[in-house]
């Protein structure tokens, strides 16, 4: 007689990938291995879109360019205000592109830049760009046909650009890496600026990142983070020491985070994630930070090297509110290879692969009243995401997702199971496989195909025969490359029967 039910539904994963070694801490709504599988608000699994294409012809093969032979050291949303159109913004190669089409077609607006990373600021109606070269800061008025001008000779040569209460503010120069420049945004074009302050930390010290959180200022160093508010008179500016820690370049936005609302998220220099208020911080990376030996994503795993730390990326995909923080998995990895996803409603941390895509730069462009989130890769491509079924229109994307391990009180019990059921969603469509394995064994058997259909039913139910004897049970799903939608997976049903001590535990 079966007398228990393990339910698995609803909420089940709303932990999403745990990857601590102690496999027994795992809870009924962790997985100890998850690729390229979404964690849905609704307590729903399915499988990542996948990415197309939108250019034809990539920025580094276009006639007429000028260095390119990298991409991606930057992408902004651009509108200038008034008629003039609104812009997604590229950095390729020395040169900055500008599409009206959603990245289907560019044309150049500045060149002479230095093939490293790049940001993108709006101040008043210009498009301010500065690099981590430090190159002269150039402005663009958004307008079709123009070019990118000098900002000012007077402005310093600085890495980050950020607009706060009216002013335009240039951070980490070539001379002065804490340096703290400022000028009116009325008079940005024209003043002096010769208004600046240091950041008060150590010599070896500079800035990593701006950040505007709550109509607060807030600027992170390697050691630190500090809040700082304009007061006038003299000295124009307050600031005060808050965090002892400070976020990596990139590797920080913000986003809407459950009952907190909207915060700031990002990765520190231990390869830690914290969410932040503007007061207080949380490290919410514990169950994503250990190699387990399941999960091929684990932060202690991001690479030091190369772009590894350096040149990750963060953005908040604020179609899904989903953060999702490119890094580089493998200790001789050089370029982004793995997405971290934090799900803001849910909580849930998994990650996905885009090993072959090379990723570098993300924002969330706007066209037709639609806002998606755009990528673009080291060759140039630009690719909207989560909009297909295979990354870059070729490649296939290999999902996985491990259950946790199954058993009624205790591992050392013998149980007797039944069947599983899951209950997908009639929107999936193509063959899913469902392999298992018992008692702690290292190999998955493939136990059956699914082939998803709709069959004019609101849901597709699979019943799968388990009539083996087992301590433990643990079952894995994998789809094909042919599905033509994502699966998803909305419920799971576990019936096993407790059949006391099991002698393989007792040898």
């Amino acid at each position: 007689m079966l007398k228990d039910v393990v339910d698995l539904t609803s909420q089940d994963f709303s932990k999403a990938v745990n990857t601590i070694p102690d496999i027994f801490k795992l809870g009924k709504d962790e997985t100890p291995n998850a690729m390229n599988v979404k964690f849905n608000f609704d307590g729903s699994m399915q499988k990542r879109f996948g990415t197309n294409t939108k250019n034809t012809v990539s920025l580094s093969q276009s006639s007429g360019t000028i260095g390119v032979t990298t991409a991606g050291w930057a992408s902004f949303d651009f509108w200038a205000g008034n008629s003039a159109p609104r812009w997604y913004m590229v950095a390729a190669g020395t040169a900055v592109w500008a599409s009206s089409d959603l990245g289907v077609s560019f044309v150049r607006v500045a060149t002479g830049r230095t093939q490293t990373y790049q940001y993108f600021e709006r101040s008043k109606n210009i498009l301010v760009m500065t690099t981590d070269a430090q190159d002269p800061v150039l402005y663009w008025p958004g307008s079709a046909g123009t070019f990118a001008s000098l900002l000012n000779i007077s402005a310093p040569l600085a890495k980050y650009c950020v607009n706060f209460q009216g002013f335009n503010i240039l951070l980490n120069t070539d001379t002065r890496k804490r340096g703290f420049f400022y000028e009116d945004e009325n008079s940005q074009l024209t003043g002096d600026w010769g208004d600046s302050f240091d950041i008060p930390s150590s010599a070896d010290d500079e800035v990593t990142n701006p950040l505007i959180l709550s109509n607060k200022l807030f600027v992170s160093t390697r050691y630190k983070t500090y809040a700082i508010s304009f007061v006038g008179g003299n000295p124009d500016w307050a600031f005060r020491e808050v965090k002892s820690w400070g976020f990596v370049p990139r590797a920080v936005d913000k986003i809407n985070y459950g009952e907190l609302g909207e915060i700031a998220v990002g990765l520190d220099w231990f390869r830690r994630i914290r969410i932040f208020d503007g007061l207080e911080d949380r490290i919410i990376s514990d169950n994503v930070e250990n190699d387990n030996g399941m999960c091929d994503f684990a932060t202690n795993k991001i690479s030091y090297a190369g772009s590894g730390l350096i040149v990750s990326f963060g953005k908040t995909d604020e179609r899904e509110l989903v953060f999702k923080l490119g890094v580089a998995i493998g200790e001789n990895s050089s370029q982004v290879t793995h997405f971290l996803c934090l799900n803001g409603r849910t909580k849930a941390l998994y990650p996905y692969d885009y090993i072959r895509s090379g990723l570098m730069t993300m924002c969330m462009a706007e066209s037709g009243n639609r806002r998606y989130l755009m990528a673009v890769d080291q060759s140039g491509w630009i690719h909207m995401m989560d909009s297909g079924n295979l990354d870059r229109n070729t490649f296939a994307v290999d999902d996985v997702l491990d259950s946790p391990l199954l058993y009624e009180k205790s591992p050392s019990q013998s149980s007797k199971s039944s069947k599983i059921d899951m209950f997908f969603s009639v929107n999936s469509a193509g063959r899913v496989v469902y392999q298992d394995r018992v008692d702690f064994s290292n190999a998955f058997t493939t136990r059956q195909n699914i082939q998803i259909t709709s069959g004019g039913k609101i849901q597709h139910y699979e019943s799968i025969d388990i009539p083996s004897t087992q301590n433990t049970y643990q079952y894995r799903l994998t789809s094909s490359s042919a599905t033509t939608i994502p699966w998803q997976l909305n419920r799971v049903d576990y019936f096993l029967q407790g059949l006391g001590i099991g002698r393989e535990q007792l040898r």
